[in-house]
């Protein structure tokens, strides 16, 4: 209320004192003198309602005339009353109070239970002054104590906003025809209608309510004046004509209405816990599924409750153990398992069980004809449709013939291993992805170490080669991992220097490079077999050949003879190659006979992945065969081609960006091409040139930042000589400058394989490549900025 709203009258106060007396309703007048709000006047009603006389009050403070309830420890009447009458003096308005429990003292001394509607209003002077509070008050006790409360239509109205966007179905019904007075959005979209119903009665604004008991519960409760709850009662509901069954939680609070003491409607509530109890039914269908399927199953299954006990043993487990279900029930499902098996796997059951996650492990069972039995448990965790964990299902299969499989593998590969021991191979396998490498204990020692620690390649191989041939072994396996010059093909012959015998031995070593889908090395195995007495017998005749061949020198005369001599002497040599050649193939022979018995053997009993390793082992044998054949002929051949032939640099670009084209589109990289020039050369090694540089640029892009790569041609001379420079731009991750030579190096990787994956050898093959064409390499980086490589190739 503002301040104009009730101004002071010039007029005598015994006059206006009267006509505030003679006014309707509950109020009295107080004085604005704070704390002790003096009574000036009360109204004939006010004494109606409290008992007392005129003369009781007016005169008396406030809270004198009305005192607290001592009785009473959570009376707040007198503390909420001082808190509005000191906001109308604040704020200078008027302050309407809460419904309020104010006890008031009869004439008795005693006090009696009162509730209020109050309200005070200011008063003003002429000058704006606030001079007195008028508070006015509706005793409410009768409707409080019934237990009843007033619902007028200005609370249903702040309530409407609510009730409308609430996420549940809200209506109110009125009057003995249940006339719809309030229904929200949820309620028109349940039956399928719109506002046009409301202010009908129900069942003809919603016919199809008809015979669902609906009438029958407003009248329990207006008859009752209680309250209805209920669960997932179902009702029907008809939307653009077609029946739908919904499941509700309903509440129906009876509606009293014009201050009547009896209730006049009903205001209800109704959640809708369809799809919950739907979600129930289906997963107590899917129980009933899962118990015909696990019935029928030859499979061990059990089901677990959410505190490890099984409540589920399947029909496999009762004829498994020949017990019964209930039998199995009874007991503690940790006594079946054997006891030398048991804290294993209980222990990883528990594991699981504490974050309750699926596990799986292997533990031997005792059948009902007594055998012990492998079996190989997996077990899943289970949450109810709230996500709640509720236990495990496990299914256990039998492994014992795989377990006897197994056994049995073991021995024939100790077999193998005793060929390959007869034989006297030695075998590495370097794994380039992971930059480790293997060497059994013959391998080791061919390089004359007799420590098992783990093997390099720059100390233990490129360190354990004989000086005089370290340089040549080290540029055949470079170029051993450039798939377009070897294919990946390894045969070699050197010697060794013994790292703590310093015995010199000569060694002959096969194997082969496998590659991944880009071409890039990703695993070099293989064998060594010391021919040390094959080579001394060679350089024995050739050490006789050049003795002849001084002798020839000296002596014209016999040069012929001396030539006949040698001639002779070279075929001696290849007799020998051919005899010695025999001498290496008859232990592989050996081992392919008996790797080819064992397979035979054991055919019924391997697994594909065993009988895989079996090919593996013929197929590699066969290899070793073959490259014996083939001694003689590659002694001497050189590696490269044979003729370069002119190369489009613009069409071999082209074929490598097709061929990286899911690569591309993956990272969403952007590549500009400029035109590029035609050169001489070798053309599947320009083509791995550029496929490990874009590769790379790929690879090591930004995680947050679309690759951008340029590549750019132009002329240039360096050291008199023309070249052309092809650039390889990048804005990728970038490096140290510091690492520009380093990065070319073998195995060299500047990052974790858990960040970029890769063997360390791609760069090196571009190297290796450029110098193959009488070219070189550089690159220019920095942190951050990218990466340029320049090529160097003569014009």
């Amino acid at each position: 209320m503002s301040k104009e709203s009730i101004t002071l009258f010039q007029i005598p106060e015994q006059y206006y004192k009267a006509l505030f007396n003679a006014l309707p309703g509950i109020s009295y007048l107080l004085q604005n003198n704070a704390p002790h709000f003096t009574i000036l006047a009360v109204t004939d009603g006010l004494l109606d309602v409290v008992g007392l006389t005129r003369e009781k009050l007016v005169g008396k403070d406030l809270f004198e005339a009305f005192p607290s309830n001592p009785q009473d420890e959570n009376d707040t009447g007198q503390s909420n009353l001082l808190t509005s009458l000191l906001h109308v003096i604040t704020h200078k308005e008027s302050h309407q109070l809460a419904t309020q429990r104010y006890d008031v003292m009869d004439e008795n001394g005693q006090y009696v239970e009162r509730y209020w509607k109050a309200e005070n209003r200011p008063v003003f002077a002429p000058d704006g002054e606030l001079v007195y509070i008028i508070h006015s008050s509706e005793e409410i006790t009768a409707l409080i104590k019934a237990g009843k409360r007033e619902v007028e239509v200005v609370g249903i109205e702040k309530a409407f906003g609510l009730f409308m966007e609430a996420p549940m179905v809200v209506g109110l019904v009125n009057g003995d025809d249940y006339v719809l007075e309030l229904a929200n959005k949820e309620a028109f979209k349940l039956w399928g209608k719109g506002p046009e119903i409301i202010g009908k009665p129900v069942l003809q604004a919603v016919p199809e309510l008809a015979g669902q008991g609906i009438i029958e519960l407003f009248d329990q409760v207006r008859n009752s004046g209680e309250p209805f709850f209920a669960h997932e009662v179902p009702v029907a509901s008809y939307v653009n004509g077609r029946e739908e069954m919904h499941y509700f939680n309903l509440v129906y609070q009876p509606y009293y209405s014009n201050n009547n003491l009896k209730p006049t409607g009903v205001f209800t509530i109704s959640h809708d816990v369809t799809e919950q109890v739907k979600a129930r039914q289906n997963a107590e269908e899917s129980e009933a599924k899962f118990r015909t399927m696990a019935e029928s199953t030859p499979v061990l299954i059990t089901v677990g409750d959410e505190n490890g006990a099984i409540s589920y043993y399947n029909k496999a487990w009762t004829e498994f153990t020949g017990k019964l279900s209930m039998e199995l029930l009874q007991g503690n499902w940790t006594d079946l398992i054997n006891p030398d098996d048991k804290e294993k796997f209980v222990s990883i059951f528990q594991d699981a069980f504490a974050i309750k996650s699926s596990f799986s492990g292997e533990f031997r069972v005792h059948n009902k004809q007594g055998q012990s039995r492998w079996l190989l448990a997996h077990g899943v965790p289970r949450f109810d449709v709230a996500g709640k964990f509720v236990g495990y299902i496990a299914a256990c299969t039998d492994i014992t013939e795989n377990k006897l499989g197994q056994q049995q593998l073991q021995t024939a590969l100790e077999q193998v291993r005793l060929s390959k021991e007869a034989a006297e191979l030695g075998t590495f396998d370097m794994d380039l992805e992971a930059g480790t490498m293997h060497w059994d204990d013959r391998c080791r020692t061919l390089f004359g170490i007799s420590h098992h620690n783990a093997v390099t390649y720059g100390k233990d191989f490129v360190e354990g080669l004989h000086a005089d041939d370290r340089e040549r072994i080290i540029k055949v396996i470079d170029n051993l991992f450039i798939k377009s010059i070897y294919n990946g093909d390894y045969d070699v012959e050197y010697r060794t220097v013994g790292a703590e015998d310093g015995v010199v031995r000569w060694v002959r070593a096969k194997g082969k490079v496998y590659f991944n889908q880009n071409d890039q090395p990703v695993r070099f195995i293989g064998s060594v077999l010391d021919i040390t007495d094959k080579v001394l017998a060679i350089q024995k005749i050739e050490a006789v050949v050049e003795e002849r061949t001084r002798e020839l020198a000296k002596a014209n005369e016999g040069l012929q003879q001396i030539n006949k001599e040698l001639q002779r002497s070279n075929q001696n040599l290849e007799e020998f190659a051919h005899a010695a050649s025999h001498d290496l193939k008859e232990p592989v022979r050996k081992i392919q006979f008996f790797t080819q018995r064992l397979k035979e053997q054991l055919s019924s009993k391997l697994t594909e992945t065993e009988t895989q390793s079996f090919n593996r082992i013929q197929n590699a044998a066969q290899r070793m065969g073959n490259l014996i054949d083939d001694l003689l002929l590659y002694s001497h051949v050189s590696h490269r081609p044979h003729e370069t032939e002119s190369i489009d640099l613009n069409q071999k670009v082209q074929r490598v960006l097709e061929d990286l084209e899911l690569n591309i589109a993956e990272k969403k990289a952007v590549i500009n091409v400029e035109k590029l020039p035609t050169v001489n050369g070798f053309r599947r090694q320009i083509q791995q040139l550029f496929q490990n540089l874009v590769s790379n640029a790929l690879k090591y892009s930004k995680s947050d930042v679309a690759p951008h790569i340029t590549i750019t041609s132009s002329d240039v001379t360096e050291n008199e000589k023309a070249y052309y420079l092809i650039a390889v731009k990048d804005n990728g991750i970038g490096f140290e400058p510091e690492y520009a030579d380093k990065i070319f190096q073998m195995f060299t990787r500047l990052h974790g394989k858990a960040e970029y994956s890769g063997t360390g050898v791609g760069l090196s093959i571009a190297k290796k490549v450029v110098e193959n064409h009488n070219g070189f390499i550089k690159v220019k980086s920095e942190p951050g900025l990218g990466s340029t490589f320049e090529i160097y190739l003569p014009a």
